[in-house]
């Protein structure tokens, strides 16, 4: 079964991750698309995308039957045309998730753990945000601030963020679940959120919890 997680929390916040097993012609076959959905999938060259794209509608279907569309704002954040449910979409690798709920606009966001990301600390971790960060399980550890960092970049809708200037993470402990806290500083702006971080498999995945 492709799906890992699929579920609702009692304050509406629904969560689902999709592993993508499926052969290219399989997940074609489950996402059902519209034909405006078909010259879209067409535009894309890379087949991994391809797949990534669809396996984030199959996922979507899961929740919401029929399965509504997916549109896109002018900065590239997704929303539901006609409905009232907030979508946060992500991908990486061969995994798609998203978050859905009524009221609050959440942020999901998932990344495989590669050591690739070490070379690009420096751009979204000052060096205050790297005191806490230990040697021998950096990777993962960066893997998990950029991903929260990406989750608040998600959620903040007044333009545009610097992940090194405008955004922390307090300091953590890891674990295979963690409870986080980031804080979005703009301007007079300095609103806290709490995350939740799970590593699964070789990925994290971190999103919104209320």
């Amino acid at each position: 079964m492709p799906v890992i997680i699929k579920n609702t929390s009692s304050n509406g916040l629904s969560i689902g991750l999709w592993e993508i097993t499926e052969s290219y012609s399989e997940i074609l076959k489950m996402a059902g698309l519209s034909s405006e959905e078909k010259a879209t999938l067409n535009s894309f060259k890379n087949e991994n995308r391809r797949l990534q794209w669809l396996a984030v509608r199959v996922l979507l279907g899961e929740f919401i039957n029929p399965r509504p569309a997916i549109a896109y704002m002018e900065n590239g954040k997704p929303y539901i045309p006609g409905s009232d449910i907030h979508i946060s979409i992500s991908h990486s690798g061969n995994m798609a998730a998203i978050a859905l709920h009524r009221i609050n606009l959440p942020g999901i966001d998932v990344e495989l753990i590669h050591p690739k990301i070490n070379k690009i600390a420096t751009r979204f971790v000052n060096d205050e945000g790297m005191s806490f960060l230990k040697q021998d399980t950096l990777t993962e550890q960066l893997c998990i601030v950029w991903a929260a960092k990406e989750v608040l970049y998600k959620v903040y809708t007044e333009g545009m963020l610097s992940f090194k200037e405008n955004i922390t993470i307090a300091g953590f402990h890891l674990a295979d679940q963690i409870e986080l806290q980031g804080t979005i500083h703009k301007g007079v702006l300095n609103k806290s959120y709490k995350l939740l971080s799970r590593k699964i498999k070789n990925y994290v995945l971190v999103h919104t919890i209320d």
